[in-house]
């Protein structure tokens, strides 16, 4: 696609084989590079205000986030169930159980473990000082 034919100039548009064109609504509004090793990428919008058009560029950091879920657990969630639910109906059960619909988030730190080990030598030292004293 010609750059006269998406209504810029062809001074405009960069001329780069890793860009994707971006299309909303059937016309095209700017660019996206691919993101690089670091995860950023470059994307290029016109728009257009008082009669001109401006060129916007922004750097984006894209990142990937994987959720993890034991097996078990889906596993259990799978289970027939037993006693009295399951003689009973499932609709007048379903007031029973209150599922909390937000995502909590859990993330490991190791700064912990690191003030641990200065607080240890810390007491360590201190205890030293003390025995050399007397």
């Amino acid at each position: 696609m010609s750059a006269v034919r998406m209504g810029r100039k062809w001074a405009d548009v960069d001329e780069d084989d890793d860009e994707v064109s971006t299309k909303a609504d059937g016309v095209a509004s700017g660019f996206e590079t691919k993101p690089d090793e670091n995860g950023i990428k470059t994307v290029i919008e016109y728009r257009e205000r008082d009669g001109k058009t401006y060129k916007l560029t922004k750097k984006v950091k894209e990142t990937v986030l994987t959720s993890w879920t034991n097996k078990n657990i889906q596993a259990r969630k799978d289970m027939p169930k037993f006693g009295k639910p399951a003689q009973s109906d499932p609709s007048t059960e379903k007031h029973l159980v209150v599922r909390s619909e937000e995502e909590i988030p859990v993330e490991l730190s190791k700064k912990s473990s690191a003030q641990v080990a200065v607080k240890d030598e810390a007491e360590d030292k201190f205890y030293e000082e003390s025995l050399t004293i007397v």
